[in-house]
């Protein structure tokens, strides 16, 4: 084998037709996730990224049902503004696709709240607690009602 040069993987990697393509794809889509959170509403610019570009479709990700409502209606005059740039002028529509937070890989904008025992609900767990036999169940259930909200009192959570 001699004549033949040994790369590095970093050298192969650089001269790959394949990883070329994908790096211009991501910078792309960074580039255009930087306009499009430009041309949003304030209030949805912290819950929206650009997914995805193909054949003309711009795919963007939010992270609940209702921002993904919200982005719906703002869609036509998104696509009208990125429209007016001479890059994007190719785009045909936009897709909104729903990621719940945890699912969506986005930073969160604030920390999603703790779901709280409301009291007549821990009543409820506690009268039902008496018809159970099993030991464990019964164990199990008795800490969630001590979780109730009570006013000043901030739930036990173990």
């Amino acid at each position: 084998m001699t004549g033949h040069k040994k790369l590095s993987l970093i050298e192969v990697i650089a001269k790959s037709p394949l990883f070329a393509e994908i790096v211009n794809k991501v910078e792309l889509l960074a580039k255009l996730n930087r306009v499009v959170l430009e041309k949003l509403d304030p209030k949805l610019r912290g819950h929206c990224r650009v997914a995805n570009l193909r054949d003309g479709i711009l795919i963007l990700t939010t992270t609940s049902p209702a921002l993904g409502h919200q982005l719906r209606f703002a869609t036509s005059d998104l696509l009208t503004s990125l429209r007016a740039l001479p890059e994007w002028c190719h785009l045909k529509s936009i897709k909104i696709h729903v990621r719940l937070a945890y699912d969506a890989a986005l930073p969160p904008s604030h920390p999603n709240p703790t779901p709280i025992l409301s009291e007549s609900n821990a009543e409820i767990i506690k009268a039902s607690v008496q018809n159970i036999n099993t030991a464990a169940l019964k164990d199990a259930l008795l800490r969630l009602s001590e979780r109730a909200s009570r006013p000043n009192r901030r739930p036990n959570f173990k």
